[in-house]
């Protein structure tokens, strides 16, 4: 692990008055590979821009030229106008290029193939892999059995695109997975930097596709789907046709190749300097190519991120390579901290120091804050989560209508637990943030969920025996688990049900229930899908239909994928709303209208991992949101939703990795308030008794006595 170790500077070197101690001492280091620690409110933006400023000022013949590299397009976007806008870069803005990964990847693309096609839709993909892959598939039986069945191409393809892209940004090369020796070789390096949970969910998600029988067995992997994902890689490649992912993939590879025949830059278009911006973010494809980047340049580089905000795992990152750079990196670091918070007041400040030093997979920190105002903190504790949605949001209306915050962030540890909120936020006309694929109400899984209340509805009512009966069983079937029924396991079903003749729902289901052939490859299935199902049907109230659908039918997950958002995706969806729903007890109809005008109020936003500052939604005063989302962001108040066991840290949680990773969060999402920071507390989460969040003690924050009723 890399050392904090004293910074040698350049001697003569003014500082600048912008830059405080220790940010100076950043700035003057010499001509070494830094690791710059920049905790939450540190201004590592200013400082990165100041280094770059020193080093060129440091140079005494040919100036140097900076390749720095962002996360975000927001991010570059603010960097540059940094550069553009003040007056003391002048100088030095020429010799810096500031960009991401991505577009400097697809520039390389661009230049290597100028007629390419770039798949960013989910129209472009479908049609790719129904058309210009089909040859590929049909000669690989698991995936064309998927591919082949018009009624479910659509999503099985969405499916594979996301499969194909996970193996790229896990670092594998399909050019060199010649032996499973070979595969297995990355396999491990991805467990050793501690990345089991993607592995696992990479080995599910085959599983649950049948590609593979054993969800544990990488042979099966090797043999039932690397052939086809190579072959895949192939044919894009000698179509030009690429995906987002390719954009760092093809370039990773054709930098690396040149490495091999060591064709280094030189002269004008060799970068010197190479910075990396939030590298606590990036996956094993983004260390591969800033290798080979800084490799072909033979340059030094410079990694700013933060360790104790490193929550991107589901995306395939992982805190161990902004933990030990010297062994992922190649080369010798040295490491310097940024000191002061500059964002929170000082007892948010103080109790997120008081959290983070649980983790013990961390470089150790003394961060200060750089004013002595407090923050107004407040745990409210309530009787039940129903109780505390109704008293959160009239906090909300309360904050707004007095002009005490500019703006104001619900917090959340899932997206499931956003969902009452919109209904009621919407319903008052209140408006409100939240990306497209934040607002549930909005989701295909949302409306199949409206689809099988209709269908609870119908079973209330016997009829004689038609096509319904049967339709509907077939209907609930598929979303029992994770993906649909296979072509021969719904025709083997169907034919069996119209002998049987149901004459309603529920005769539909005692006879699934008997079915005696296999579903799912489970013989006896059918008595697995009928008890979901029954489940379903027998449910007296709204809230027991939203809490079956949720509890015992996976398929409406999909929405909640891993590789969409979380480490954990076993996620059921529409727990919240079940609380929620308590009371409208058996009113169907008055529910289906307030979520009907909840539905017809949202703001549909594109989908995006930023939100620009010229968007009107995003100036808007209340946003809600997940930890995930709220990572480089910060509001005059922020609420904490749910701050209970099992929610924080989530209850899937269970290594320690994965219990550091959920502390993270918790610690990304307190450090976004300036001003006021509110914790919600439940005592008990559909009708079950639950604890507070273990980090009130942690962080030294005491629990009302009483709760709110």
């Amino acid at each position: 692990m890399v050392k904090t170790e004293t910074s040698p500077s350049m001697s003569g070197n003014k500082r600048s008055p912008l830059l405080d101690a220790s940010q100076s001492e950043f700035c003057e280091i010499g001509n070494e590979n830094v690791r710059l620690l920049a905790p939450a409110g540190s201004g590592k933006t200013l400082s990165l821009l100041h280094r770059c400023k020193t080093l060129a000022e440091l140079a005494k013949e040919k100036k140097p030229k900076f390749l720095v590299f962002t996360f975000t397009r927001a991010a570059r976007d603010e960097l540059r106008d940094r550069l553009r806008s003040n007056p003391s870069f002048a100088e030095i803005a020429p010799l810096v290029t500031i960009t991401t990964l991505n577009a400097w990847g697809f520039k390389q693309l661009k230049s290597e193939y100028p007629r390419l096609k770039l798949l960013s839709d989910k129209k472009d993909r479908y049609f790719t892999i129904q058309n210009m892959l089909r040859p590929v598939w049909m000669n690989h039986e698991p995936i064309k059995v998927l591919l082949d069945d018009s009624r479910k191409s659509s999503r099985y393809g969405e499916v594979l695109w996301d499969l194909i892209d996970l193996m790229k940004s896990m670092g594998f090369r399909h050019d060199t997975l010649a032996s499973f020796n070979n595969c297995m070789k990355q396999v491990n390096f991805l467990a050793d930097c501690g990345m089991h949970n993607q592995l696992d969910g990479l080995l599910k998600h085959l599983y649950d596709l049948e590609i593979i029988k054993d969800k544990a067995d990488w042979r099966q992997v090797y043999e039932n789907f690397v052939p086809f994902w190579k072959e895949v890689c192939e044919q894009l490649g000698r179509s030009a046709t690429f995906t987002l992912d390719d954009q760092k993939y093809w370039p990773r590879i054709m930098i690396e190749e040149q490495l091999k025949k060591k064709a280094f830059i030189t002269g004008a278009p060799r970068y010197n300097y190479v910075f990396v911006d939030e590298f606590q973010d990036i996956n094993p494809l983004d260390l591969a190519l800033l290798k080979a980047i800084v490799g072909i340049n033979k340059a030094l580089v410079t990694i700013v991120g933060d360790d104790d905000q490193a929550i991107y795992e589901w995306r395939g990152a992982t805190p161990d390579f902004i933990l030990d750079p010297d062994k992922y990196l190649n080369g010798h670091f040295l490491s310097h901290i940024l000191s002061t918070n500059y964002r929170s007041p000082l007892n948010i400040v103080k109790i997120s120091q008081n959290l983070i030093l649980h983790n013990s997979r961390r470089v150790k920190k003394e961060v200060k804050a750089a004013c002595s105002d407090k923050a107004q903190i407040t745990v409210h504790r309530f009787s039940s989560v129903g109780v505390a949605i109704s008293s959160t949001a009239e906090l909300v209306s309360e904050l707004l209508r007095k002009g005490d915050c500019e703006n104001i962030a619900l917090i959340s540890r899932k997206r499931s637990q956003l969902i009452p909120y919109q209904i009621i936020f919407a319903g008052k006309n209140m408006p409100f943030y939240a990306a497209e694929d934040l607002q549930v109400l909005l989701s295909h899984a949302f409306t199949e969920m409206k689809d099988m209340l209709v269908v609870h509805a119908k079973s209330a009512t016997g009829n004689f025996f038609s096509n319904d009966a049967v339709a509907d069983i077939l209907k609930l079937c598929d979303k029992v688990k994770r993906y649909p029924l296979s072509k021969q396991d719904r025709e083997d079903l169907r034919r069996y049900l119209y002998t049987e003749q149901p004459t309603d729902l529920q005769a539909a289901t005692l006879a699934l229930g008997r079915y005696p052939g296999k579903i799912k490859t489970i013989t006896g299935g059918g008595y697995v899908f009928a008890d979901a199902i029954a489940r379903l049907i027998s449910a007296k109230s709204v809230s027991e239909s939203i809490r079956a659908v949720s509890e015992h039918f996976e398929g409406l997950q999909k929405d909640y994928g891993k590789s969409i958002e979380d480490i954990f995706y076993t996620d059921p969806p529409f727990l919240y709303l079940a609380e929620f729903a308590e009371r409208y007890g058996n009113d169907f109809s008055t529910f289906y209208k307030d979520i009907e005008k909840a539905i017809a109020t949202l703001a549909r936003v594109p989908p995006a991992d930023e939100e620009p500052d010229d968007n009107a939604e995003w100036k808007r005063s209340l946003h809600l949101m997940t930890a995930l989302r709220a990572k480089g962001k910060e509001f005059d108040t922020v609420i904490v939703l749910d701050a209970n066991a099992g929610v924080w840290p989530n209850k899937l949680a269970t290594t320690e990795n994965d219990l550091e990773q959920e502390r993270r969060l918790f610690y990304v999402a307190i450090t976004r308030a300036r001003r006021q920071l509110h914790f919600v507390v439940n005592d008990s989460i559909l009708s079950e008794s639950v604890n507070p969040a273990p980090y009130f003690a942690e962080m030294g924050l005491p629990i009302p006595v009483t709760a709110i009723k």
